[in-house]
């Protein structure tokens, strides 16, 4: 499913139809990736009602309600050049009220050391941040006839950065629903189904730089999503010709 900016945004003054279903998809994915137990049915309902069904850790309410004012944002930077005042923009309204933004660590790079749990990778130091990204970004910025592989290899060498002292791994699939939408790709939102396949792939890639695995997964998300919204064909269509 292919979105440019100015459709993806005529869509979002439609309520209740594609815009609101593919926030929901894409936004229960990404966050359950991270841990979060909000189920579609709940983020349906935080978004259309602003009520919390379930029971939720507080940082999980409060970064599922962020997340979805984020992906507003990020549709609103669509035509915008990517940088790091736009990341720490997203990061800021990402992690407002949680613990992180207590000890006033949101909306800038990371001010201490990170790591994965239970993964043999070196992350960027602190020091190096700023640097690392301003040449992943400049080199992003200057591409032309982007592709998929072109995503994957920007997603991997991301991650790996972790640039943020947390949210780096929803803030990066934010990063891939932009780059999708401004370069013509069809929408990629990992899906649960993949979740495994994508953090092996994910690893794999940074730990030797092929990106064979990861792009796969990607394509293979595309398909599902494609699917899973396919109901909205005729209205995306009637969008295109006007």
């Amino acid at each position: 499913m292919k979105i440019n900016s100015k459709q993806i945004k005529y869509l979002r003054k439609i309520t209740n139809s594609l815009y609101d279903d593919l926030k929901i998809e894409f936004l229960y994915h990404s966050n359950h990736l991270e841990g979060s137990t909000f189920s579609k049915v709940e983020l349906d309902k935080l978004l259309t009602e602003k009520k919390v069904l379930g029971n939720h850790s507080l940082d999980d309410v409060i970064e599922t309600r962020n997340s979805l004012e984020v992906f507003d944002t990020v549709i609103n930077d669509c035509g915008e050049k990517l940088d790091k005042f736009m990341l720490f923009n997203w990061h800021r309204l990402l992690k407002k009220g949680s613990v992180d933004d207590e000890i006033h660590n949101i909306g800038m790079w990371k001010q201490y050391e990170n790591k994965l749990r239970n993964v043999d990778l070196k992350l960027a130091s602190p020091l190096e941040v700023d640097n690392l990204m301003f040449n992943l970004l400049t080199d992003w910025n200057e591409k032309e006839n982007v592709t998929i592989n072109d995503i994957a290899e920007f997603h991997y060498k991301f991650e790996l950065i972790h640039p943020f002292q947390d949210g780096n791994g929803r803030i990066g699939r934010f990063i891939i629903l932009k780059q999708c939408i401004e370069r013509n790709i069809d929408l990629i939102a990992i899906d649960d189904e993949y979740s495994e396949d994508y953090k092996k792939a994910l690893y794999n890639a940074q730990k030797t730089k092929n990106i064979d695995e990861l792009v796969e997964v990607f394509k293979k998300c595309q398909l599902r999503l494609s699917d899973k919204l396919k109901e909205y064909d005729n209205l995306l269509n009637e969008i295109k010709e006007n």
